[in-house]
């Protein structure tokens, strides 16, 4: 014979719901933050406990946005006038790598990329943010009768060069293992500033 369902009564809910809030807690694991944020600990050295009340620096200005479309953020060139970002866009960086930046050192410029910055022209510096490897970019405006061999390595980077009309480019980065690699790149780079 079946049993009637038993009608729920407060008396019956309190212990699921006692039940209940008492399972979140363990799950959760009653870790300061985990419901609601709260300051972290701070510590002044390895194995020191942490100190009474958290140390936040009071800020006078209010945070400024991250940049937006395609504008770089201002790094100036490592060499040359031409803005950066009138060479290699944001959007045209991250399509090459999400994790590239712009850098303000170059380190030694390699083949054609240091003889466009002996001509005149402008050099611009990325760099991977975890990994170190390096993407440079450079351009001469006035580059007729510039030459470079179109494609050439120099320790572990490809170095491409292309010319149109009187603008010549140069890119060197550790992704370019041939010439195909730094196409998409040099092709970016003199629409740009065409």
């Amino acid at each position: 014979m079946r049993t009637p369902l038993m009608p729920l009564t407060p008396r019956r809910i309190l212990p699921v719901a006692v039940v209940a809030a008492a399972t979140a807690l363990l799950l959760t694991g009653c870790e300061p933050g985990a419901l609601a944020p709260s300051a972290s600990p701070t510590y002044s050295e390895p194995g020191a406990l942490p100190s009474g009340s958290p140390t936040a620096a009071p800020t006078s200005e209010p945070p400024t946005a991250a940049p937006t479309g395609t504008a770089l953020p201002t790094t100036p060139p490592v060499a040359g006038e031409i803005a950066c970002a009138d060479l290699l866009t944001a959007d045209q960086l991250y399509e090459f790598s999400p994790n590239f930046a712009p850098a303000a050192d170059a380190g030694a410029l390699p083949g054609a990329v240091a003889s466009i910055a002996q001509a005149g022209g402008t050099v611009c510096a990325y760099q991977h943010v975890t990994a170190g490897d390096r993407l440079l970019v450079a351009a001469l405006q006035s580059g007729g009768g510039f030459s470079a061999p179109a494609f050439e390595t120099s320790g572990d980077l490809g170095i491409a060069a292309a010319t149109d009309g009187e603008t010549a480019v140069a890119v060197a980065s550790e992704y370019f293992g041939v010439a195909a690699d730094a196409q998409p790149v040099l092709d970016q780079v003199l629409g740009n500033l065409g």
